[in-house]
C-alpha cells in the first residue's frame, strides 16, 4: 500500500467512525471494486467497501467493477465538488464498467465532508499541510479560470476569426428567418388548397 493509499484509508475510517450511516450505506457496496486511474501519471487507487470499513489500496488482483478514469486536476474537482454526478457525467471523466455503482459511491461519499488539510497535517505538519492545501486551492481557481477563458477564446477565433461558428445574434436572425418562411409556407398552403377547393 503506497503512502497515499494509507492517508486515505486513515482518513476515510476516521470520518466512517463519526458518520455511522456513511458506514451503513458504504456497507451495501460490500465487495464491490471502484478504481480511480490517474491519466498521465499511470497510478490507480482501488476502492474496496466492506461491511465496517473502507479499503484503499495501491494494487488490486483482480478487474474492477467500475473504472472513473481521469486527469489528476479533473479527479481533485471531483472531490471537491459538491454536485459529484454532476461531474461523473462531464466530458472530463470517463467512466467504465458499472455506471449505477460509480454513482451510488459518489454520492455516499459527496455525504462525508472530508478535511483533507487536517488529515495531511498529520503527515507533514501543519504548516506545510496549510500551505498545500492553500496552493491545491489556488491551482483549482486558475484550472478553472483558464478553462473558461480557453473556452472564451476559442469561441471567439471560431466565430470572428476562422468564421466557423456562428455567433448568437446570427443563430437568432437564422432562426427568426426560418419561423418567418415556414409562416409564409403555411400560408401559402392554405391559400392553394382554398383556390383548389
Amino acid at each position: 500500500m503506497t503512502p497515499l493509499a494509507a492517508a486515505i484509508e486513515t482518513a476515510m475510517e476516521h470520518y466512517l467512525r463519526l458518520d455511522p450511516e456513511g458506514r451503513e450505506l458504504l456497507g451495501q457496496l460490500q465487495g464491490r471494486v471502484i478504481a480511480l486511474e490517474f491519466l498521465g501519471l499511470g497510478g490507480r487507487l482501488y476502492f474496496i467497501p466492506t461491511r465496517n470499513s473502507l479499503r484503499v489500496l495501491s494494487q488490486f488482483d483482480g478487474e474492477p467493477d467500475c473504472t472513473l478514469r481521469g486527469a489528476p486536476l479533473s479527479l481533485l474537482r471531483l472531490s471537491l465538488a459538491e454536485n459529484k454526478t454532476g461531474l461523473l457525467r462531464g466530458p472530463a471523466l470517463e467512466l467504465l464498467g458499472d455506471t449505477s455503482l460509480a454513482h451510488d459511491f459518489a454520492k455516499i461519499l459527496g455525504e462525508i465532508q472530508f478535511d483533507w488539510e487536517e488529515q495531511l497535517s498529520r503527515l507533514t505538519g501543519d504548516v506545510l499541510a496549510h500551505g498545500l492545501a492553500r496552493g491545491v486551492r489556488a491551482l483549482g481557481r486558475w484550472g478553472q479560470e483558464s478553462l473558461s477563458s480557453l473556452r472564451l477564446d476559442t469561441r471567439d477565433y471560431l466565430q470572428e476569426e476562422a468564421q466557423l461558428l456562428p455567433s448568437a445574434s446570427e443563430v437568432e436572425a437564422f432562426n427568426a428567418e426560418v419561423d418567418r418562411l415556414r409562416d409564409d409556407v403555411e400560408r401559402l398552403a392554405a391559400r392553394i388548397a382554398r383556390l383548389q377547393g
